[in-house]
């Protein structure tokens, strides 16, 4: 812009001294020698037509320079209006820049705040994940503790059962009437053993009791109490928790067809194998408990397991 505004000014002063400079060189023209020197008048007179053809020149040249400036004007009043669209906008621009400074603060400083904010709520959020694990972990502490009593109370009722049901079959032992065994064993005599290992049993002197039932047992006896002597033979071993050997006890006392003990010897097994911590193939002897006994009053201890975890 500052060129084209020098040229302009350098067009324009030429323009004004052309005039003065043109006079100038007429009037020296125009003194020229007098018409007594005719040689000096004769080229004089030759001359004037090239002056003339340099003062057309010279009208060409003015008005294409007009033109020129005229055009530069145009340009400069163009110029002159983009540059005061400029400063216009320069001085809006600078009004704004400070409201803007302003905006980029207050940002700043609101993401400031909601950075703070956000680590305040992450702080509370693990604070209530902690506080969520140890609800977690005392809960599954309070079910492994309940299932722990559950379980001990389920031993505690099985050997009430046991003691219970021992009782009655040393009653039943003594109130039935004689019949001829089948063993070495007189009838008298292999009942009044079979009390003694019932009452050792109750007792709490299992392995005494475990050397008396298997005499019992013994030689394949075929005697009618033979398949009790068998069953209080594997409940001593699950007293003694020796839970793998009362399994193979109690699979004996399915070699007695019509043993009344089938269905506590099936019950007795699933708890030996959930007792171990084989609580699938406890599942399934609980089943087969419900499947082959129906009827049995172990039904609904069975169901519970069924649906413990």
């Amino acid at each position: 812009m500052k060129h084209r505004l020098v040229t302009f000014i350098i067009l324009f002063i030429t323009l004004l001294l052309l005039p003065t400079f043109l006079s100038s060189r007429w009037v020296v023209a125009s003194e020229g020698p007098s018409l007594g020197h005719y040689p000096k008048y004769e080229q004089t007179r030759q001359q004037r037509p090239t002056q003339r053809t340099t003062s057309s020149s010279v009208s060409q040249e003015i008005r294409r320079i007009n033109g020129r400036l005229a055009v530069l004007k145009r340009e400069n009043d163009s110029l002159r209006v983009k540059m005061t669209a400029l400063e216009r906008n320069l001085r809006a621009a600078t009004e704004v820049v400070p409201e803007l400074r302003a905006s980029l603060e207050s940002a700043v400083m609101a993401k400031a705040a909601m950075d703070s904010s956000e680590l305040t709520l992450v702080s509370h959020l693990s604070l209530i994940m902690n506080k969520i694990r140890l609800l977690e972990d005392k809960a599954s502490y309070i079910d492994s503790t309940n299932f722990e009593i559950l379980s001990q109370l389920v031993l505690l009722e099985n050997k009430i059962v046991s003691l219970t049901s021992s009782f009655n079959d040393i009653m039943a032992a003594r109130q039935t009437e004689s019949q001829p065994p089948s063993t070495a064993l007189t009838d008298e005599e292999f009942r009044r053993r079979y009390i003694e290992a019932l009452t050792t049993y109750q007792n709490g002197q299992y392995r005494k009791a475990v050397d008396r039932f298997t005499d019992l047992v013994s030689g394949g006896s075929k005697h009618e109490l033979a398949d009790n002597a068998q069953y209080w033979l594997a409940e001593c071993f699950y007293a003694m928790k020796n839970f793998k050997r009362a399994i193979t006890e109690f699979e004996r006392v399915f070699n007695y067809p019509t043993s009344d003990k089938g269905d506590d010897a099936r019950y007795k097994i699933a708890l030996s194998y959930w007792n171990v911590g084989s609580h699938d193939r406890a599942r399934i002897e609980f089943r087969k408990l419900l499947d082959e006994y129906p009827n049995t009053d172990l039904g609904d201890k069975a169901r519970r397991y069924l649906q413990s975890r």
